[in-house]
């Protein structure tokens, strides 16, 4: 789960160098920008059966490069797939059809997910666990099936980039170079390239974040017409039993009722502690990352679960623990992390996890997720991506542990 979660964290993280969209929008340009992408649009409602290729290139703050990769496609009778790639392998498979929607993901044997499909794949894919998860339907797969502009649109958000604000446009250079559409979002920013000929989508270049954090990258779309064959045809899932999403199906796997292993974390002010030797207290940990977007949402809402249990006088404790850095030390990760907690202002108790040996030991949970350790010291809840509702979920499952 460690490659999917943090695949998942990092699909949302498309980013192109700073100021690329300085250039003021004018009303014209916003006309403009608006008629290229209603266009885009029609394009691949026009298109057929499709599949399409979406290929880009992280670049994280520290310099890590990462390829990633994602296809999908429409079939004629309304059938869809998105698979997602990492490390040159398939982590992650959607398939829809005939009434039904499966996900299936690496390292979780014997169960997928599964739910209700009616032709529309944004709808079925945010039921199985898009919204905790980060995953939206691709924008050419939304156009095929009949999505408005608007539903064109909130494609682009790729899950995590706030409500897109059309800002501007740049007409091709030549009969060969795209078009550029520009779009404003609160946490980043999009230019988005069309292709001159085919009127779809050929490059995006998004930016997400703020100061060091930012992470970039650039992606390109390769656009192949026809039936896509195999694409649609389900995985094997004989012998194994459906979950209701994805939070579900990887909850499923994670290892609960286990002993918490125990293992020393250096804290903030340079102590250090065990979470799993609390034994007596109810402890939440929340693994995330400075790079990782979606963990910059999560932690919010642990800052106030800390908040919460400090004044509540109950025995809970609550750590948000700071992981997967490439930082060459626990001093530079204290630096990295006391300048990501000020900039965000953000109050909550911080374990450093140097080397990544609490993550590991914790059975990979991914970016970001929570971890709760029962009273007895045992694994006694596990949460992936964006907890919906964290904040009362999270202290509702606490006081139940701690009856």
């Amino acid at each position: 789960m460690n490659a999917l979660r943090r695949l998942i964290a990092l699909l949302v993280f498309l980013l192109l160098a700073p100021g690329f969209m300085e250039a003021a929008a004018s009303p014209s340009g916003i006309e403009q920008a608006k008629s290229a992408l209603e266009v885009a649009r029609a394009a691949y409602r026009q298109a057929g059966a499709f599949r399409e290729t979406f290929e880009f290139v992280l670049e994280l703050p520290d310099g890590r490069r990462e390829s990633k990769k994602q296809e999908y496609g429409a079939g004629k009778d309304g059938g869809a797939f998105l698979a997602i790639f990492s490390g040159g392998r398939e982590v992650m498979r959607f398939v829809a059809r005939e009434g039904r929607m499966t996900g299936t993901q690496v390292n979780v044997d014997g169960r997928y997910a599964e739910v209700s499909y009616q032709r529309d794949f944004a709808d079925a894919l945010r039921r199985i666990g898009g919204e905790q998860a980060q995953l939206t339907a691709p924008p050419a797969v939304v156009a095929a099936q009949g999505g408005d502009f608007q539903a064109f649109v909130e494609a682009l958000r790729l899950g995590v980039l706030a409500p897109l604000e059309i800002t501007g446009f740049q007409p091709a250079a030549s009969q060969t170079e795209p078009a550029f559409v520009e779009l404003q979002a609160a946490n980043g920013q999009i230019l988005l390239g069309l292709d001159p000929a085919s009127h779809r989508l050929r490059e995006i270049r998004i930016e997400l974040g703020e100061g060091k954090q930012q992470v970039r990258a650039t992606g390109r779309y390769t656009f192949n017409p026809g039936d896509p064959g195999d694409a649609l045809k389900r995985p094997d899932l004989a012998g194994r039993t459906a979950a209701p999403n994805l939070a579900a199906l990887e909850a499923g796997a994670y290892p609960l009722d286990q002993p918490a292993p125990k293992l020393a974390l250096r804290s903030f002010d340079g102590g250090t502690v065990n979470p799993g030797d609390l034994q007596g207290s109810v402890v939440v940990l929340d693994f995330w990352a400075t790079w990782c977007v979606p963990c910059w949402t999560a932690l919010q809402h642990t800052a106030e679960l800390a908040a919460w249990a400090k004044t509540s006088g109950l025995p809970v404790k609550v750590f948000a623990v700071d992981t997967l850095e490439s930082t060459k030390d626990a001093e530079e990760q204290r630096r990295l992390v006391a300048e990501f907690l000020r900039a965000k202002k953000l109050d909550l108790p911080v374990l450093l996890d140097q080397g990544n040996e609490a993550f590991s030991a914790f059975h990979n949970p991914g970016l970001p997720s929570l971890v709760i350790i029962g009273r007895d010291g045992r694994l006694a809840r596990y949460h992936s991506g964006l907890l919906k509702d964290m904040v009362p979920t999270v202290r509702d499952e606490v006081l139940e542990l701690l009856k």
